[in-house]
């Protein structure tokens, strides 16, 4: 009997001690908040893949300030610039993916697929919150010989190669945007390289290349001030900071292409982290604080959340498929 006793004690130790396991574990799981339930507990980096100064710098920097007061945490906005945004987007992509590294992306890296000599396939990023869209637009010194859209055409047909378009960087959507006018009205363009929207728009207030493909918005402070001339934009009506500036198609040239910008994180973000970024960044968008900044600025206001962000993107890859290959760009 007592060498019976000596077998089971154990045994029944052991069952009461994986039962008090059990019941602590279940006591702490109880406790425990959700994945993102505490997000965020530090600062936010948000990399914009261009220099300071460009369109989806200005726009970063003023949604992630509405964002931080937001979220409760800093939200700070990093510029990697290089490579027409490339060097910028692989940062992005090989983020941890926890939240605390997020990124802007735009058309600009689905086209690098067809137009550049290496990409990152945006399928490596969550998109979160698609927030703007702006027009190309032709953009001149403000003392330029040509008084309109067709008179700087006319030339640029009768002097092949000597237009220079500055853009913001190889193979980028303004690259593309340069591009695809000269495919469709038979004109030669030298395509120069910068290192986003801004340095573009300064070269050409400069004098040291005679255009710019890059948006109205863009442009804007310069033209204001009396530095540049914009000729004619890429959209289907005018925009309504330059009512007085024609769209192509008035023109008689049917070219409308332009570049939407989107807040990303690297994929396998935990999906609760995703929906708290989406909330907050959606909450920025619709502050008046944005739409007014927006407004004064010339940006495209437009809103879609991560899934119809994917679906746009899927969509320009097939549309980019079929266009970019024929506009004989070099693979830089």
């Amino acid at each position: 009997m007592f060498g019976d006793n000596k077998i089971q004690r154990p045994a029944q130790f052991i069952r009461a001690l994986a039962i008090l396991v059990l019941g602590i574990g279940f006591l702490f799981s109880a406790g425990t908040p959700p994945a993102g339930a505490a997000y965020p507990e530090k600062e936010i980096t948000i990399i914009v893949p261009w220099a300071a100064g460009g369109g989806t710098d200005l726009i970063a920097r003023f949604m992630a300030d509405l964002m931080e007061k937001d979220l409760g945490k800093p939200v700070v906005v990093v510029n990697k610039p290089g490579g027409g945004g490339l060097v910028g987007f692989k940062q992005i992509a090989a983020a941890q993916p926890d939240g605390y590294t997020l990124g802007i992306t735009t058309n600009s890296q689905i086209l690098q697929k067809y137009s550049a000599s290496s990409y990152q396939d945006w399928r490596e990023m969550a998109p979160i919150a698609l927030h703007n869209y702006d027009p190309s637009g032709f953009t001149v010194k403000a003392d330029a010989p040509w008084k309109n859209i067709k008179e700087a055409l006319d030339f640029a047909k009768a002097n092949p190669g000597k237009m220079r378009v500055a853009n913001s960087g190889p193979g980028a959507i303004w690259h593309v945007a340069a591009a695809l006018l000269g495919s469709k009205t038979g004109v030669q363009f030298t395509h120069v390289p910068y290192a986003g929207a801004n340095p573009a728009s300064v070269a050409v207030a400069g004098g040291h290349v005679e255009s710019t493909s890059v948006s109205p918005a863009e442009v804007g402070t310069l033209v204001r001030g009396g530095k540049l001339r914009i000729l004619a934009i890429a959209s289907e009506k005018r925009e309504p900071l330059f009512p007085d500036v024609p769209t192509f198609k008035e023109a008689g040239i049917d070219f409308a292409f332009g570049v939407w910008r989107c807040l990303v994180g690297p994929k396998n973000t935990p999906k609760e982290i995703i929906s708290k970024l989406e909330v907050s960044a959606k909450k920025a968008v619709n502050d008046p604080k944005f739409k007014d900044f927006m407004t004064k600025n010339g940006f495209g206001q437009s809103y879609l959340g991560p899934t119809e962000s994917a679906a746009l993107m899927a969509r320009d890859e097939k549309d980019f498929e079929k266009i970019v290959p024929g506009l004989g760009l070099k693979k830089n």
